[in-house]
């Protein structure tokens, strides 16, 4: 049954991913290696916002799924405007992004109308999980794979335009179709902003979201500040291996982040009603099918990166550089599977001041050792250098995760005393 409730978790991201993984790839196949290249910062920058937009307005909602309806609804009337607000605020900064990188002012401008939608439909995805309507999330995966792809093929296929100028509003209009798709319920909280919300959030945010924003802000330092440091000191064409060899991986995360969403305030429910044997079961199951993933991800990308790399990487990249990228992936990928499971623990309690802990240490092994990495080797040996800070993530949230589980059984055992 939770197998099956995995599947069903995993449809919409899985579609997401596909569309996200057919666009990256055509902009691999199709244009030139230092295009593709600030085309993966600027969309690892998108992305980067769903994770903010997660921490900061997503694990509020999700963190009191087990709260009475009344308490639910003020949080949602507080932390919807807000994120409003925040999402409008953004779309100047990402289209300045996009023109500082080269963009042109046409495809900057849908650039920023992307990074403000995603915002708006992570934060959309966690209000259907509090509502309880799981479904609307997959409606708004297969809107945005299917309106993106569309889009893109029929630009780049029948009318012509470059890749180049046709993948940012390809991403703007297929970002739309997903928050549309979200509901008329929540596509009316986003247009029924409340100034008394931002003052409201301010709780929220003493609570939690600070200690959430600070650890997701420090991960994203771990997990991408080989793109961000690359693309700064040595220009985006030395992230294009990189980048081409991690869409190899990208199955793994996708559906790793499917299964945080399904199970965080599965997790939560269990915590606030003590059943911490439905706790443990979920994450060795949860521990069980990641390793699984990534077993059948890397024999695949395996085979492709030995016989046939041709039918993902064009000729004018290094094919011994792309089968380095691809083994360093690899290992990255095992380290964050293993802690995965941890860390949701973790956010499904609250504890987000521990995670953001973690993550501070890790960001402070991973983003000298990428500096020294960029002065004395090749690019691609970046990846290695996020590889200690992952580590040292995993060691201190295992050990929070040990407090946490020691916290919580002596709670346990002075209310039965």
């Amino acid at each position: 049954m939770r197998f099956r409730r995995y599947a069903m978790a995993a449809a919409g991201p899985v579609a997401v991913a596909g569309a996200n993984f057919l666009v990256s790839f055509s902009m691999l196949r199709l244009e030139a290696p230092g295009t593709f290249g600030t085309f993966t910062f600027l969309f690892a920058a998108a992305m980067f916002t769903v994770s903010l937009s997660g921490a900061l307005f997503g694990a509020p909602m999700q963190a009191l799924q087990t709260a009475d309806q009344s308490s639910r609804s003020a949080i949602v009337a507080t932390v919807v405007p807000t994120a409003t607000v925040t999402a409008f605020v953004a779309c100047p900064v990402f289209v300045l992004v996009g023109l500082a990188l080269g963009l042109e002012p046409f495809a900057a401008i849908f650039y920023g109308a992307f990074g403000m939608l995603t915002i708006l439909r992570s934060v959309g995805r966690a209000w259907c999980y509090v509502a309880e309507q799981p479904w609307r999330v997959t409606i708004s995966d297969v809107s945005y794979a299917v309106v993106t792809l569309g889009i893109l093929a029929v630009n780049v296929g029948w009318v012509h335009v470059a890749s180049e100028r046709a993948v940012y509003p390809a991403l703007a209009f297929g970002m739309a179709a997903a928050v549309a798709s979200l509901g008329l319920g929540f596509v009316t909280l986003l247009c029924s902003p409340r100034r008394v919300a931002l003052r409201r959030y301010a709780a929220t945010w003493q609570a939690q979201s600070r200690w959430s924003l600070l650890s997701v802000t420090a991960t994203e330092a771990v997990a991408n500040a080989h793109i961000y440091l690359l693309t700064t000191l040595v220009g985006a064409v030395a992230v294009a291996p990189i980048a081409a060899s991690a869409l190899l991986v990208r199955p793994i995360n996708v559906i790793q982040n499917a299964l945080i969403e399904y199970e965080r305030p599965q997790m939560a429910r269990f915590l606030e009603t003590g059943a911490m044997w439905e706790v443990d079961r979920s994450i060795v199951l949860f521990r069980v099918v990641l390793l699984l993933v990534w077993t059948v991800t890397i024999i695949f990308s395996g085979a492709i990166v030995l016989f046939r790399p041709d039918l993902v990487f064009p000729g004018s990249y290094d094919l011994a550089t792309v089968r380095l990228g691809a083994t360093l992936w690899a290992a990255v990928s095992l380290i964050i599977v293993i802690q995965v499971p941890n860390n949701v623990l973790l956010q499904a309690g609250g504890d987000f001041r521990e995670l953001a802990q973690a993550s501070l240490w890790a960001s402070v092994v991973s983003v000298p050792a990428v500096l020294l990495v960029i002065a004395i080797a090749q690019p691609v040996w970046t990846v290695a250098a996020i590889l200690p800070g992952w580590l040292v993530s995993t060691i201190v949230v295992h050990h929070g995760v040990r407090d946490f589980r020691r916290r919580i059984h002596s709670r346990t055992a002075e209310g039965t005393s």
